[in-house]
Order: C-alpha cells, then structure tokens, then sequence
C-alpha cells in the first residue's frame, strides 16, 4: 500500500508540471496520435475486407470450384457437369420447378477510366442466373438478355468510374455492349462488376467452360447433404465450400497484403514516436530532478518513481490514442473504396480501436523506460547538485 501511495503522489506531481514542458509533451502526443491515425486508417481497409468477405455470406448458398482450384480463376467447370450438380441432392427449386443454380465467368476489363480521371477495374462477369443472388435489386432497365451484347452494372460502380451509364456503349473484344441495367448489391459484393448474359460472354471470349458454380439450397442443413451427394458422385472432379468458407480462401491474400502494408508503416512510424517518447520524458526526469531528489530524500522509493514516469507516458499515449482513433473513424468509417478491382467498405471497428490503444499503450511504455530508470538510478546526491 505505501508504494502505491507513493506512486500515486509522484504521478500527480509529473502530471501537474507538464505545463513546464508543454512542448515536449505535445510533440509526444502529437507523434503517437499520428502513429494510431494512420495505422487505423489503413487496418480499416483489412477490417473492411474480411467483413465484406465474411460477414455478407449466406449459410443456404454453396460454390462448386473444379478439383483443386484455390480461387475462381484457375478453376474449370464443363457444361456437362453443370448438367449433374444442377439435380444433386439439397438443390433449392424456383416456382416452375428449375434449380436455383448460376454459373459464371469472370473477365477483367482494365481500360476503365475512374471520375478521378485514373485507371480502374471493373470484372465482366457471364451470369446465367441472378436469381440466386435475391440480394441484387434492379433499380433501372431491365437485366441482360441471352443472346445480346448487353450489361447491368452496379450503382456504386456509376459512381465511381465513367461510361457505364445507363445507355452508354462499352468496347469490349471488338464489340459494343450496351448498359441496360443498373442494379443496387445490398451484400455489396459485387459493386464493381458488369453482369453479362452468362452463354454470350463465353461465345464472345471465346470461353468454353464456367468458372463458378453458385449453388441456393433447400436450408442451410441441406449444405452437408449437398456436399456429400456431389464428392461421392464419380462423374463429378470437383470442390463444395460454404460461400463463407470460399470468399475467406478467395481473399484470404488481400487480407494479409493490407495488413502487413497497414503493420510495417505503423512499426517505421512507431519507432519515431518512441523517440519523441523519450525525449518529451527524458526532459520530464530533468524538469523534475530536484522534485523527485526531494521525495527521495524524504524516503520514497525508486520503484515508485519508476512506475510514475511510466504511468506519465502511458497516459499521455492513452489520450494520443484516443484522439488518434477518432480522427479516422470520423472521417474514413463507412467510406467505400476501391482496391484491386475490389470495392468495399473501410471499416473502424471496436476491435481496431482497441488494437490502437495497445499500441500507443506500447509506445509510451517503450519511450518511458529509459527514462523510467534513469529517474529511479538517479542518486540524491547529483540530482540536487545538477538541479
């Protein structure tokens, strides 16, 4: 209980003399604020992602991928097959007794040209049944038809890139392909795609084979009655995931590449606020080497004012921490963006919030050591004759 005390005395006696050393402190502040406003800033991208990929699935939809196939893209699935996963067993039918099935294609349209004037992506995707996506809704036109170079493209995508009104021409494989649709994704999953007739895509990309295969289901029990019927049919070389379980394998990397990107900037800018840190309380210990001799004098001991100093810059990282998370979720929370043809929200979640404050949390505790020690090292004796 008396080191306690003690340590509750020196805090308030390094608390009360920041005044004295405003600017110190304030480049301290203003260095860890900076630190957690940019690191959560570019996390809200990797949170934004994996609750776009996770979070919007449904547990009644599976994805059929060929035998070995990691993503969509290097996946591969005949018409024939098609023919036999469309009947399996768990296969939800629509009101005239069809499956509730869509195959797909996805091709990268790369001469895009966003509102900022930059290059963009959108991805042409052949879909040979929206129905299975209840999610889509048509806001205007009317949904490609089978057979015609024609395109529905997202709200979001209208918004952020040029020539896909409604009624423009796009030049795709040396044809015009009309907008006749724009559609609102309330999963925001596919907001920067133009839908094709899924049959006419392939014929005009000279394609010969789906890449997906989305499956609705009876309920989300039938997945595992489904799964087994299709691994256990020889004619079928293929894979069955939840539609969760395939967005997380499917962006799993641009997860981990936001990330890492979002983990290495915050580190190099962390290293900077550790040295503000301890100048800022390097100047403290200096500031208040007669106070503290004093109390040492008096037979407070060194632990104490140790932990005081590292309490001192704890706090003032706690409150740089605070402000530094506010700041981008003020500004950035909700805001969506586009990143490698991908549009998704960014997302400043609890979690990210909370991650900040254990780093800035780790910064004062860093930049407080040496002069923690230094503080509690200091003899009586040349901190009165210094000071």
């Amino acid at each position: 209980m008396r080191r306690l005390r003690q340590t509750a005395a020196l805090t308030a006696f390094g608390l009360r003399s920041i005044p004295a050393r405003l600017g110190a402190s304030l480049v301290t502040v203003i260095g860890i604020l900076t630190v957690v406003a940019v690191l959560v800033s570019l996390l809200s991208m990797g949170e934004g992602a994996q609750q776009w990929e996770t979070g919007q699935s449904r547990p009644d939809r599976a994805v059929v991928l060929s035998k070995g196939a990691m993503t969509a893209g290097a996946s591969h699935l005949t018409r024939d097959e098609i023919g036999i996963l469309a009947h399996e067993p768990g296969v939800k039918q629509d009101a005239n007794g069809n499956p509730l099935v869509t195959t797909g294609r996805m091709i990268a349209v790369d001469d895009v040209v966003t509102r900022a004037n930059e290059r963009g992506t959108l991805y042409l995707v052949g879909q040979t049944n929206h129905h299975v996506y209840p999610e889509i809704h048509i806001l205007a036109g009317h949904w490609p038809r089978p057979g015609l170079h024609e395109l529905a493209v997202s709200k979001v995508a209208q918004r952020l890139d040029q020539g896909v009104e409604l009624g423009d021409h796009v030049h795709l494989r040396g044809s015009d392909w009309t907008i006749v649709c724009v559609f609102e994704d309330a999963k925001g999953v596919f907001e920067q795609v133009l839908f094709g007739d899924g049959e006419t895509v392939l014929s005009a990309f000279g394609q010969n084979a789906y890449q997906q295969m989305t499956v609705m289901l009876d309920s989300p029990s039938a997945y595992a009655r489904f799964k087994q019927a299709v691994l256990a049919d020889p004619a079928l070389k293929v894979d069955v995931f939840t539609e969760a379980e395939n967005r997380e394998k499917t962006f799993t990397g641009l997860r981990g590449l936001l990330d890492f990107v979002s983990y290495f900037i915050g580190v190099l800018m962390a290293m900077g606020a550790v040295c503000a840190a301890l100048s800022s309380l390097y100047a403290s210990v200096d500031t208040r080497g007669r106070e503290i001799a004093t109390l040492r004098a008096l037979g407070f001991q060194s632990t104490p004012v140790l932990a005081s100093v590292l309490i001192e810059g704890m706090l003032l990282a706690l409150g740089a921490a605070i402000i530094g998370a506010l700041i981008p979720w003020i500004i950035f929370n909700g805001r969506v963006i586009s990143a490698l043809g991908l549009t998704f929200p960014l997302v400043v979640s609890p979690h990210l919030i909370a991650v900040s404050i254990v780093w800035a949390l780790a910064i004062g505790l860093l930049g407080g050591l040496l002069p923690a020690l230094r503080a509690a090292r200091l003899p009586v004796a040349v901190a009165m004759r210094d000071t």
